[in-house]
């Protein structure tokens, strides 16, 4: 796909929102660090209170045991819609001016809405063909980890829109926002564009490295990603592209763990 795809004629030439806040490569770096923390920190919560009540349930007559296949999703959503209120808060503390502005404008500043068609062929392409390299060339091992997978596979029907809808929709704008947002920009405005690119993709590796360390197609779709989220975020100068390459390479392996369950 040639690169001029990636960029609407109005965007062509400018990468940053003429709003973008001053945040600083530290700030930035501050920014996406909370996030995590928060994160880790709302799921242990919410997985301790959930334990915790389980074990009153067994211990009080008359009240039924809680499902523990519950608890995963559960903690993961509260967590992760928690860190990301938690960084809001912070970079609105630090942004000058408007942070909802900025925002705003990122996520579809001079872009063709209509065009996005391309960067959700893109997304099918890269989903598909690492779905094609697993299943009929370098085929993971048997003990891979795969704990959010194999928690939506094994969960009743109500779990699994859910678990569709964490991976499809809120996963990828959180991580765009993150990653092509707050960070992106912190770092160019401190170092500029390249290095900020170069930044951003290894941090974005490196907090997925825990599931792709042991498979390495999976690294190497996860960089390219990674890659091409970056360049597309420069080019266009919004976010809405990348969501969009994001949310239906996601949706492919959604829908591939799905089709490959029902097959066996």
């Amino acid at each position: 796909m040639s690169l001029s795809v990636l960029s609407s004629p109005q965007s062509q030439t400018q990468s940053q929102p003429s709003t973008a806040p001053r945040w600083g490569a530290w700030w930035a770096i501050l920014i996406v660090g909370c996030f995590y923390l928060t994160q880790a920190a709302g799921i242990f919560m919410v997985q301790m209170v959930a334990g915790f009540s389980v074990g009153l349930s067994k211990g009080v007559s008359g009240l039924t045991d809680l499902d523990q296949t519950w608890f995963l999703p559960l903690s993961l959503l509260v967590g992760t819609i928690g860190a990301a209120m938690v960084s809001w808060q912070v970079a609105t503390s630090r942004a000058k001016p408007s942070i909802v502005e900025w925002f705003w404008e990122l996520l579809g500043k001079s872009y063709d809405f209509f065009n996005l068609w391309r960067f959700v062929v893109l997304g099918l392409i890269l989903g598909l063909g690492f779905f094609a390299l697993t299943e009929y060339g370098l085929l993971p091992p048997d003990d891979l980890p795969q704990p959010l997978f194999d928690a939506m596979l094994t969960a009743p029907l109500l779990l699994k829109i859910g678990w569709t809808l964490m991976f499809v929709v809120l996963f990828p704008v959180v991580e765009e926002t993150l990653f092509r947002g707050f960070l992106f920009t912190g770092l160019a405005q401190s170092w500029g564009s390249s290095v900020a690119g170069v930044l951003t993709t290894l941090a974005f590796v490196a907090v997925h490295m825990p599931k792709v360390l042991e498979y390495w197609p999976a690294l190497l779709v996860v960089t390219l990603i990674g890659i091409l989220t970056v360049v597309i975020r420069i080019r266009t100068g919004s976010l809405a592209p990348g969501i969009a390459m994001h949310s239906t390479y996601n949706g492919v392996l959604v829908a591939a763990a799905f089709l490959t369950q029902s097959a066996s």
